[in-house]
Formats: structure tokens, sequence, C-alpha cells
């Protein structure tokens, strides 16, 4: 069984000959566009053997010079769309990757989701910690402006889908924030985002049934995302306290991604020994669960690649 077959099968319910492996991580700044993203993509997934592609997207959705401080600056929000150099950009990465992958990988274009897209576009891009409050506080003040800009970027977004599909993506990967309970509470996420959001998840599961929804951050409350019903579903198991088997729970109809920390624990700091340990550990926790062995989130950029590929050779060996 082949990679794609192996992923499309575990989509489909259908048997598959061992269960999908997917990892990644950013590259450096150097290998964000042009051949060099192309190479760094195609280096990473032969080096590693993972089932997944999955491209990065650094063109973030932001005008240079444009900083959003208060609701005084909500008219500087705009609509982004396949005019605009990001969409271009990606666009091009998308289809050179696919055009050398030649068929062998199910692939994953990323897509930042709604809330960290109108964060971009505040002109912070990369200080989310710092300055994601921001989105909630605008939210607090002006609830029906923000709604707007919410709908422009759930536009932008959709089209974005589109064009990555277009590019020769086989799915979608949606990384979402605001999940956080410690800026947007439950009321105002569901009342100001979650109809956008579920919007535009409703048009990623139209167009492809490749779709993972990964929550980003710590202290989340899962019940704004339980109703986007994600083909695949990818959390931080160690930053939330909610396991493999408990998030099955939550996303019942969904393939669970996952079983490795992120920035620390047995992947990063571990022994191949115990790397391959913690591989069958999950295994055998998430036995008869449709399921891809994966991390949290994306590794560190400068990890090993020959840990990672212990875990897909002890997957490979395990079935």
């Amino acid at each position: 069984m082949n990679k794609k077959e192996r992923v499309f099968n575990l989509l489909d319910g259908k048997e598959v000959d061992r269960v999908p492996t997917g990892f990644w991580l950013h590259f450096p700044e150097s290998m964000h566009h042009g051949e060099a993203a192309i190479q760094a993509h195609m280096d990473f997934v032969h080096k590693t053997d993972a089932d997944i592609l999955k491209i990065m997207n650094e063109n973030v959705l932001c005008d240079e010079d444009c900083k959003i401080l208060s609701t005084a600056d909500l008219n500087k929000f705009r609509r982004f769309s396949r005019k605009d150099k990001q969409f271009i950009d990606q666009m091009d990465i998308i289809k050179r990757i696919a055009d050398q992958a030649q068929g062998e990988y199910p692939i994953l274009a990323t897509i930042h989701g709604l809330v960290a897209s109108v964060f971009h576009a505040t002109g912070f891009a990369g200080n989310y910690p710092g300055m994601g409050y921001g989105l909630s506080i605008f939210s607090r003040e002006k609830p029906e402006k923000m709604k707007d800009v919410f709908a422009k970027f759930t536009d932008s977004l959709m089209e974005l889908v589109d064009c990555s599909l277009e590019a020769g993506a086989d799915g979608i990967f949606y990384a979402a924030l605001g999940g956080e309970r410690n800026w947007f509470s439950h009321d105002e996420y569901m009342e100001v985002v979650s109809g956008y959001e579920k919007q535009l998840y409703d048009h990623i599961k139209e167009k492809t049934s490749f779709n993972v929804l990964h929550i980003c951050k710590s202290d989340i409350d899962f019940t704004r995302f339980t109703g986007l019903e994600p083909a695949i579903v990818n959390w931080s198991v160690y930053h939330n306290h909610l396991s493999l088997t408990e998030g099955a729970k939550l996303f019942p109809n969904s393939v669970i991604l996952g079983g490795f920390e992120d920035r620390s624990g047995v992947l990063v700091n571990g022994t191949k020994e115990e790397i391959r340990a913690h591989t069958f550990k999950v295994l055998d926790e998430m036995k008869d669960r449709r399921f891809i062995v994966g991390s949290d989130c994306t590794l560190p950029t400068e990890i090993s690649t020959d840990r990672i590929r212990c875990v897909v050779d002890a997957v490979a060996g395990r079935e």
C-alpha cells in the first residue's frame, strides 16, 4: 500500500496495512520561499519517510508597515485574494512541490485559521503570545465591526483554500487559534468568531475529505471546535492534559493525529530506544481507533530527521 492509499483508506474507514505517520516543522527563514522551500520540503519527507507531506505557509496575510493598534484602526483590515503576492507565492510553492512529489504523498496545504489570519493582519505576526489579546479587546469594544472583519477574512481564506487545492494540494491543514480561555470567553468566541469559522471549515470539507483541524496553544476550550467535525483532529495533548483517547470522545467521528510532544519530551530529548518504546505505547493506546502518529504541533526547526525516522520505522515494523 502506498502512502496516499494508506491515508485515504484510513479516512474512508477502509483497511490499512499500518498506521500512517505525519510530522512537520518550520524550516529556516532562508528556506521559506523559492527553490529553497521546495527542496526543504522534499528533503524532509525523503529523510523521514513519513506518509504525509505538509506544505508550510510562511506567506502570512498582512500588509507591510500596517499596524492595527486600536479600534480606530479597524478599517485597515482588508480582504486578500489570488491577486495578492502572498497567494501567488504560496500557489507557486504548492505547485512546484506537487510536481516534484509526483503523486507519491497525500499533500496538505497549511491554512492559518481565522483568528490567526486576522491577528497576522494587525502587523504583529510572530508575537501572538504577547499581542493576541488585542483581538478579544477589539471584539468586546466593537463586536459588530469585528464580525465584519472576520467575514472579510472568511472570504479571503475560502479563496486561499480553493487556490491551494487548484495548485496541487490534496487537502487542507487548518491551524486554529482562539480557543484559549484567557482571552476570548466562550460566549464572546461563539458570538463573534464561531459562525464564520464554521462557514470556512464547512467550505474546506465541501472541497476535500482530507482536512486536518489543528487546535493550537494550551488551556483550550475544546467545545469551541467540536462542531466543526473535522476529518482529522490534532491538539496539544501535553499542554492541555487531554489524552488521545479522551480527545477521541470529544471528536468521535474524527481520525486522531498525535502521540508525541512537540518542543520537548521523548522525541526531542529521548534516546532511540525511548522513542521506539513511546511509539509502541501510543499505538497500544489507540489500538482499534483510526489514528495517525504525529506530534502535538510543529517540531523544533533544528531537530534531527533521524529522530522522526525512528518513529516512522518503529510504526512500520510494529504491524
